[in-house]
């Protein structure tokens, strides 16, 4: 009698296990970046749009939002109150992007010089340091702050870099 088994091997089994569990962690390693590069993405577009809003107001304002005092805001939420929002909503931008969501807490704030002659407007994380994926070649055109290091980056105008 000659029998014929049917099957696989458990060194087979085992090669095709490990092969799954490679492929596996290669690809949650690789959506966790796509996750951080995405965020990354969407605070440079929502700070581009609110720069540019900003931009716009002052051309037609000869002054940037604020008041004669110096100040800043801070949100997470698209804001619905403020002086940088009832500076530039409506006219320049319809809202005020809220900052994805994500574990570091991270919010935007809005700096103004007395007299409303300088701003500027950043990205920062609440302690510790932006995600390693936000390198200063990331992150052009903004720049890292000065005054803050790496809890976040900004853009400003001429004389804002010290706010």
């Amino acid at each position: 009698m000659n029998y014929r088994q049917r099957g696989f091997t458990i060194v087979e089994l085992l090669i095709v296990i490990v092969v799954i569990a490679v492929l596996a962690i290669v690809s949650v390693v690789a959506f966790n970046g796509i996750q951080e590069r995405a965020r990354l993405s969407a605070h440079k577009s929502n700070l581009s749009s609110i720069a540019k809003a900003i931009e716009m107001y002052y051309a037609d304002n000869n002054a940037y939002p604020g008041a004669a005092a110096s100040g800043c805001v801070t949100w997470v939420a698209s804001p619905s109150t403020g002086a940088l929002y009832t500076g530039l909503v409506p006219s320049y931008i319809s809202k005020l992007p809220s900052a994805p969501s994500s574990s570091d807490g991270s919010y935007y704030a809005y700096c103004w010089s007395a007299n409303s002659v300088d701003y500027k407007l950043l990205r920062l994380v609440p302690s510790g340091s932006v995600p390693a994926v936000e390198s200063a070649s990331a992150i052009a055109p903004f720049l890292v702050d000065p005054n803050r290091g790496t809890r976040g980056w900004a853009k400003w105008s001429s004389g804002g870099s010290a706010l």
